[in-house]
């Protein structure tokens, strides 16, 4: 798949005696300065050497500006509506299909928006890929392999978001302008890795991005709980969600414990807040986290 404008040295043969483009037969410099001018659409290129051949697909996909606010415009139709449904998404997508050259942008988009669909369990509540896993998992991580090499919000957005779904703390920072996903995941990140982080609240930072209105619920949740208070004031959030750990996946429940087990040692509750941390103990993920709280629950026990 070519996603970026190439130019006439981009397309180098070694030891090819022929070639063909979709058929025809062609020199070496004309199917490389062709190659170069395409924008949309899969190109068979045959190369030949003696009895040797071998046969590449090219799909080209380089979006025109004009192509991809089009995809954008229906994207904020959608969410207009509020209204998340398979007639909702196959509008959104005939409406997409007018940007004809952000065919990807669109397909990608496309992807989330189903992945959320099941994972709302509107459509086919459970279900599972060959894998086994979550098919809204499956979705998500194609709709990713789609939208990563896009510089617009509504992409930002869905890899963010994604990243902070399979706890990549440090590409969901990388990935998306959302204050809050950015934020909540690097307060993620400081925890783990056992320096200071930000204990006042992070609900009141600014959207910057699509995410509130692309976000799951379960997502939306956890965002919550991920940008709560750890400076002692009780959270109804986190109390709230403590009881439905079984319901959650385990990335889910990994990202609740450790907030639990902050906000309950900053409140003062050494028991609650050693039994999350005694949760997450043996997680590959969180020894140099647990050794420093560790040393702060037992000075706070004292």
């Amino acid at each position: 798949m070519v996603t970026s404008s190439s130019g006439f040295a981009d397309w180098v043969t070694s030891d090819v005696e022929s070639i063909t483009v979709n058929g025809r037969e062609t020199s070496t410099s004309e199917a490389a300065g062709y190659l170069a001018s395409v924008k949309v659409g899969v190109q068979t290129v045959a190369v030949f050497n003696g009895p040797l051949e071998r046969t590449f697909e090219f799909d080209f996909c380089l979006a025109e500006e004009e192509d991809l606010c089009l995809v954008d415009q229906a994207l904020e139709k959608l969410i207009s509506s509020r209204e998340l449904s398979r007639n909702a998404i196959d509008t959104f997508i005939m409406r997409a299909g007018r940007g004809v050259t952000a065919r990807r942008y669109r397909e990608g988009l496309a992807a989330y928006l189903y992945g959320v669909l099941a994972r709302e369990a509107v459509e086919d509540p459970g279900r599972v890929d060959a894998s086994g896993a979550p098919l809204y998992e499956q979705r998500y991580n194609g709709a990713v392999s789609l939208l990563s090499t896009f510089d617009r919000s509504a992409a930002e957005a869905i890899c963010g978001l994604v990243a902070l779904h399979y706890n990549q703390f440090e590409l969901a920072v990388r990935k998306t302008n959302s204050h809050r996903v950015s934020d909540v995941a690097a307060r993620f990140r400081s925890l783990l890795a056992g320096g200071d982080f930000v204990t006042t609240s992070l609900a009141d930072r600014s959207h910057g991005s699509l995410d509130q209105a692309l976000s799951d619920s379960v997502t939306e949740d956890l965002l919550d709980v991920g940008a709560t208070a750890l400076d002692g004031t009780q959270s109804p959030v986190v109390t709230q969600l403590l009881p439905l750990l079984g319901e959650l996946r385990p990335q889910d429940q990994f990202k609740v414990r450790l907030i639990a087990a902050e906000a309950l040692l900053a409140a003062g509750d050494t028991e609650g807040a050693s039994r999350q941390g005694e949760a997450l103990r043996h997680s590959n993920e969180t020894g140099a986290w647990y050794a420093g709280f560790r040393t702060r629950l037992q000075e706070v026990g004292r």
